[in-house]
């Protein structure tokens, strides 16, 4: 994982999110929607992240 990676949350998952940062085990993403609500960028945990197959 690298930053500007889109990823998901979960297999399968809807919502799209980019990494704007990763630390060790640990990335900050944030969501790809400019109108999602509640958006904010939030860490996560790299072995949770599902990359978006393009």
């Amino acid at each position: 994982m690298k930053v500007g990676d889109r990823v998901l949350l979960v297999a399968g998952g809807q919502s799209v999110f980019e990494v704007l940062e990763v630390d060790g085990d640990r990335a900050v993403v944030e969501s790809i929607q400019a109108d999602a609500p509640g958006r904010y960028p939030f860490s996560a945990p790299l072995t949770a992240l599902v990359p978006v197959d393009h």
